[in-house]
């Protein structure tokens, strides 16, 4: 079941960043053309974005995966916050221990590890008499 878990985050994951990677390309504002395209084309000049500005809009996807990508990116986006979150936890945390600690000013000491086991002797082995398959005639 763990895995399950693991593989639907993972696709869930990977679609919620591909999606928003192409959400630019593929919705489409008033006029047509890429979603965004307004911001960068101005009317009758021209610019780097030519290929943008005048392109077709030929990615276009069906409102179900447009909606199954904006879910995605919806959770992926969650997600990269909830993982903010927690680590600013941590690092405050982290601080407020270091400070306690240091009124405290305990001294820490760690105890040395164990000595290694000596190696055990290794077995003699008998030298070989002959070489190839064993047992059979030469």
């Amino acid at each position: 079941m763990n895995r399950i878990k693991d593989y639907t985050g993972f696709a869930t994951w990977f679609a919620g960043l591909g999606y928003i990677a192409l959400w630019p390309v593929t919705s489409p504002d008033l006029g047509g053309k890429p979603f965004g395209a307004f911001i960068f084309c101005r009317d009758g000049s021209l610019s780097v974005l030519d290929l943008l500005c005048n392109s077709s809009h030929s990615l276009l996807l069906p409102p179900p995966l447009h909606a199954l990508g904006f879910l995605s990116a919806v959770f992926v986006t969650m997600r990269l916050l909830v993982y903010a979150v927690r680590r600013a936890r941590r690092a405050a945390g982290r601080t407020a221990a270091e400070a306690s600690a240091r009124t405290a000013q305990m001294p820490v000491t760690i105890a040395p590890p164990p000595p290694p086991k000596p190696a055990r002797p290794l077995r003699p082995v008998k030298p070989r008499t002959h070489f190839g398959l064993r047992g059979m005639p030469h």
